[in-house]
């Protein structure tokens, strides 16, 4: 019997094996949150049986997995400085995008790929950030799912069908949530339109930069419009609430939590000692607590010195402040790690969708100091859910508002028992969004990219929003008045001519 059983497993592992896919992720965009997010996605899938090709920036160095590393991207990000005007950061995402791009394409790796005329894939999957990728599914002749770590910009749920009224739901780079007033909503609409002509232009230049590396007919448009499936990682309860189609899947609400591993043992005897409580401060992966400015920094530091708690604070180059003992600086921090721990009271963040999402994850009460890019709407949507203190960062950090919030929040338990019902919320799905990516992932790859029942018949403008109906009903109504006014003119003129007849038989 034992026998039979280890013959059963091993004949379903071959199967399994035999009838693997062959997958290409690509996760280009310079930056670990973004890579975060899919981590345990190509884990997953590989430990089912699929081959599993990733072009990433952070390398797992899992043996598992087949990875082209394109960390050369971190290096050149260096070299610049990430504005915070809203338009400002649209351009500065699209051309560094395509300039890092021409860094990758050249790699030895990437051209191995690109030339590789013996390669099959069943299935590309390429970020929205960076959907010029998409092109590896029409070398590959293969479909293609996108992927998204954050609330997307409107072309993208235009191009899978969803609601995407700028009203209802504003651009998440646009600083505003809740009810909009009429000046917020005309600066939206603005804002919006330009967003398009940008748009528009980046994606001219990507075309032109696909052209010049493969023999590409489509536009970045096109290959956006003809992919499969669009998967959100972002827990739905820090997106707005909108209607999507059938090919829009949300994996998000715990996708990017990793396995616990045991803090070091500085880290641990320095959290277990504060006795009040710890205080993790971080504004994440891609902008540094020196951008803040030495006045800044200094005066932050003398509101944590003077704090009964202690701060473990993500600090890249402290060598020109003196440090309290109170505060622990170093450049990087096991951050989920350091959230498990029970004695981190309240997170410090800058507002990144995954900061955001694991700390609501290891329930931890929020401070918000938006940085750039959507931050600021992040913050201030999950400061109306009550979770979070939202403290203003332009044109500086003011050092009074900054404690206030601090002590606000660890005194008062209302945001502890907020953010333990959001997550209650938040985990209550009938899967896991893991589970979700890897069976629609799988379902793309059985049906080879079909999903023409997915999609609705799109319809023009004038008929979306009955303005042909409304043309003839309102021509008809016209043309009733019409008959009403003519009828009503006739009656008069008939009046007029009795007493006229009247008036002369009197005379």
């Amino acid at each position: 019997m034992p026998r039979l059983n280890f013959l059963i497993i091993l004949l379903s592992t071959i199967s399994n094996v035999c009838n693997g896919a062959n997958i290409l992720g690509i996760v280009a965009t310079p930056s670990y949150s973004h890579q975060l997010a899919y981590m345990n996605l190509w884990t997953e899938l590989s430990s089912r049986g699929h081959k599993v090709t990733v072009l990433t920036t952070n390398p797992q160095n899992n043996a598992n997995l087949t990875e082209i590393d394109l960390s050369v991207g971190y290096n050149f990000m260096k070299q610049h400085k990430i504005p915070r005007n809203v338009l400002e950061f649209f351009r500065f995402s699209c051309n560094t995008s395509i300039e890092v791009d021409i860094l990758y394409f050249n790699l030895p790796q990437v051209q191995e790929l690109i030339n590789d005329k013996h390669s099959h894939f069943d299935v590309v999957m390429a970020e929205t950030y960076k959907p010029e990728f998409l092109v590896f599914g029409e070398r590959f002749n293969a479909p293609t799912i996108l992927l998204t770590s954050y609330e997307d910009y409107y072309g993208i749920h235009r191009a899978f069908q969803n609601d995407y009224h700028s009203i209802l739901y504003p651009d998440s780079t646009i600083p505003y949530a809740g009810e909009l007033s009429f000046v917020q909503r005309f600066v939206n609409f603005i804002t919006e339109w330009r967003f398009d002509a940008i748009e528009n232009q980046c994606f001219m230049q990507r075309k032109n930069l696909i052209d010049k590396y493969f023999n590409n007919t489509l536009t970045v448009e096109e290959m956006i419009n003809k992919a499969s499936m669009l998967f959100v990682a972002v827990s739905p309860v820090l997106l707005y609430p909108r209607p999507v189609s059938m090919r829009t899947v949300n994996i998000g609400g715990g996708i990017t939590i990793q396995p616990s591993i045991a803090l070091e043992k500085n880290i641990e005897s320095f959290l277990d000692s504060a006795k009040l409580g710890a205080i993790y401060f971080s504004l994440g992966s891609n902008a540094k607590s020196e951008a803040l400015g030495y006045k800044t920094l200094t005066a932050i530091i003398e509101v944590f010195k003077n704090l009964p708690y202690s701060i473990l604070w993500k600090f890249n180059n402290n060598s020109s402040f003196v440090m309290p003992k109170n505060i622990m600086t170093a450049p990087w921090w096991p951050q989920q790690d350091v959230l498990r721990h029970p004695n981190i009271k309240l997170f410090i963040t800058q507002g990144g969708i995954q900061s955001l999402e694991e700390a609501i994850y290891f329930e931890k009460p929020l401070i918000g100091i938006p940085m750039f890019g959507d931050q600021e709407s992040n913050l201030k949507r999950m400061e109306r859910k009550g979770i979070l203190k939202y403290v203003t960062s332009s044109p500086r950090i003011d050092p009074g508002e900054l404690k206030e919030a601090i002590l606000d929040v660890m005194g008062n338990k209302k945001y502890v028992e907020n953010i333990r019902r959001l997550n209650k919320v938040n985990l209550d799905q009938p899967m896991s969004g893991l589970e979700k990516a890897v069976w629609w992932t799988e379902y793309v790859v059985r049906h080879k990219g079909n999903v023409e029942h997915m999609v609705h018949k799109t319809i023009p403008f004038y008929q979306y929003y009955f303005l042909d109906v409304a043309g003839v009903l309102g021509f008809i109504l016209l043309c009733c008045l019409g008959i009403v006014y003519l009828f009503i003119v006739a009656v008069r003129q008939l009046l007029l001519s009795d007493r006229r007849t009247n008036v002369k038989k009197r005379l």
